[in-house]
């Protein structure tokens, strides 16, 4: 079992408590989970640690994002900045551990008789890795990330103390808040899901889905604590529906983008004209499942936009 700080953090929340209160309570613990996570992202080789470093990353970004009016209007754009910079620079590190750790479910896609011929990809990705890894190693160990960690936590610390001329929502009650910022999220994903048909390039269900995770960080972050418990987890479970299925399209987007973009080094290795082959009978299969990705989508989506859906989430999130 991986010895990894999960990102999926509890805090105890209450409606009436100041908005800047309960984000800065929220943001604390996320930061704790990178920090706890960040020896193991540097010397272990469980991936585990750096894929639960970057979802507190991206979470961190959710908070500041949609909770912006509770940070002073001036310093919060530098820190936005900063993260989203701390999440490139571990991006091609994650990608090439989950490239290695699903190489043998991807030759389960091929026909038994060729699946070896993928052999010669493997030692190409574990050059990758760790040429990524020691890219990322350099990031995380500068003189930047500890500056960016260290100031952020003195912000979260002193902010409910700072003024409040340029921080609009910071005394309003968070429930209030939350749930505002949640109607107008989930408002968002339907409008960007109405607009997806068969010809919708991939990039219109990546950005879905990317909206898509921040209103589920809203809702468990914030939404289990403030509101009903049962709507929230139906609401949660709906969106996580879809998410998996926009997950499992960008996946093999990615994935044909990868096995493309490493084809000619392949090439030229002992057995790499196989596993070319390999390969291009991957691709294939690759793309079938992103096509059958795209049909289901619509009727997940219809599970989370439905009108009673519509209802629920206007209903409760006030």
């Amino acid at each position: 079992m991986s010895g990894a700080t999960k990102a999926k953090v509890a805090v105890a929340l209450a409606y009436d408590q100041r908005a800047d209160a309960g984000a800065a309570a929220v943001l604390r613990r996320l930061l704790g989970v990178i920090l706890d996570n960040m020896p193991g992202a540097l010397e272990s080789s469980d991936p585990e640690y750096l894929h639960q470093l970057r979802i507190a990353v991206r979470r961190s970004r959710t908070v500041q994002r949609q909770l912006r009016g509770a940070f002073p209007a001036l310093e919060l754009p530098g820190f936005r900045s900063e993260f989203r910079w701390l999440q490139r620079v571990t991006g091609d590190a994650r990608d090439l551990d989950v490239y290695v750790e699903e190489l043998d479910d991807l030759a389960r896609m091929l026909p038994p008789e060729i699946r070896a011929d993928l052999d010669p990809l493997r030692p190409v990705l574990t050059h990758g890795r760790l040429v990524a890894r020691a890219e990322m190693a350099a990031a995380l160990r500068s003189a930047r990330v500890r500056a960016l960690l260290d100031d952020w936590e003195q912000l979260l610390e002193s902010l409910v103390e700072m003024s409040l001329e340029d921080r609009p929502i910071a005394t309003r009650p968070l429930g209030a808040a939350v749930g505002r910022r949640i109607r107008k999220v989930y408002g968002r994903v339907l409008a960007m899901g109405a607009a997806i048909d068969d010809d919708s390039p991939g990039a219109d269900y990546h950005e879905l889905r990317k909206k898509g995770k921040e209103l589920r960080y809203l809702l468990e972050l914030f939404a289990v604590n403030l509101f009903d418990e049962e709507v929230v987890a139906s609401a949660i479970a709906s969106l996580k529906s879809v998410q998996d299925v926009l997950g499992r399209h960008q996946d093999r987007e990615v994935q044909v983008g990868m096995l493309r973009s490493v084809a000619g080094e392949v090439a030229t290795l002992p057995g790499g004209p196989a596993a070319c082959m390999a390969m291009g009978v991957l691709v294939d299969r690759l793309g079938a499942d992103e096509r059958a990705a795209r049909q289901e989508f619509g009727e997940r989506f219809a599970e989370l936009s439905d009108d009673s859906s519509r209802e629920v989430f206007m209903r409760t999130f006030v």
